[in-house]
């Protein structure tokens, strides 16, 4: 048998967290343990209602309310962490805003906050922390991306910014595990303040029914556990499932004198999925393109 799944001594920044998962994984944490730095800046004191809820219950929890979306804002959160707690072992950047609409007339303001929100403000944050956590030598980082990563075709920055979050994910991960930091991300299914505007509301109700934020909650705790053991994946996660999701790369068409008429006719090949491979990596990649060129040489 397993043992339990626990944070004790060790201390997290959750962006976000004064609603919905963000909340959820807060009071999560804080109830196996650790010890919470609730960030959530907005203006109803959410951040400050969380801390005292997770005190309540017997936890350890301070209120951050900086703006996600800036590197000197990353600098004073991951301070404040380390001034209260003295050491950072989690990160959920779960901190997100959304500007949906129909793709040519999204504003240039709306545009630029998502994306310094969604991406810049993680991407700052992680570099905020890598230091205390290579120091340690541990450190668990889960960015919160979403499906709209994939395209919808109403989702505009925010479809952008969270696709931006897999490539950041990817890339650290590889980086950040041989200094024992694993980064991950997941594409949760649950209902958040995000959805309260969504025009459909049985949708809205739907959600609210079958998809709550606890249970995506649930998973990150295991992402950020001692025992997860994997680094730069994506994961699915909602309604009591969890899946992980990869790129996947056709074995495709190949020809050395490839003429756009040659692949007009074998379009189908390239495009056909049937028997593709994983390819988690930039190296999963290039193994895969070796089939075809093999010889490369090493890139030290």
């Amino acid at each position: 048998m397993t043992a339990d799944i626990d944070f004790a001594g060790q201390a997290a920044i959750v962006t976000g967290a004064g609603s919905g998962i963000g909340r959820a994984t807060a009071l999560l944490l804080a109830d196996r343990g650790a010890r919470v730095l609730v960030n959530d800046c907005g203006s109803d004191g959410r951040a400050g209602a969380v801390s005292r809820e997770i005190t309540a219950r017997g936890g350890k929890a301070v209120a951050n309310t900086a703006a996600i979306g800036s590197h000197a804002t990353a600098r004073a959160v991951a301070a404040a962490a380390l001034n209260a707690f003295g050491r950072i072992d989690i990160l959920v950047n779960n901190a997100g805003i959304a500007r949906p609409g129909p793709f040519g007339a999204i504003g240039d303001d709306d545009l630029d906050r998502v994306m310094a929100v969604n991406l810049t403000g993680p991407f700052a944050l992680m570099r905020a922390v890598w230091p205390a956590m290579a120091a340690r030598g541990y450190g668990r980082i889960v960015n919160i991306s979403s499906s709209a990563a994939m395209g919808s075709g109403i989702s505009g920055p925010y479809a952008v910014s969270k696709a931006g979050l897999i490539g950041l994910t990817k890339d650290a991960g590889i980086a950040g595990r041989p200094l024992g930091i694993l980064v991950n991300a997941v594409m949760p299914q649950a209902y958040t303040p995000i959805l309260d505007n969504h025009p459909n509301a049985a949708f809205r109700d739907w959600m609210r029914d079958r998809f709550p934020p606890e249970q995506v909650a649930v998973f990150i705790a295991f992402l950020v556990s001692r025992q997860m053991a994997e680094s730069g994946e994506i994961y699915a996660a909602g309604g009591g499932r969890a899946a992980r999701i990869a790129f996947v790369e056709a074995s495709g068409y190949y020809h050395a004198a490839l003429t756009p008429e040659a692949v007009e006719r074998n379009f189908a090949a390239v495009s056909d999925l049937a028997g593709g491979r994983p390819a988690a990596t930039q190296a999963d990649h290039e193994a895969i393109q070796d089939r075809f060129f093999p010889g490369r040489p090493g890139r030290g």
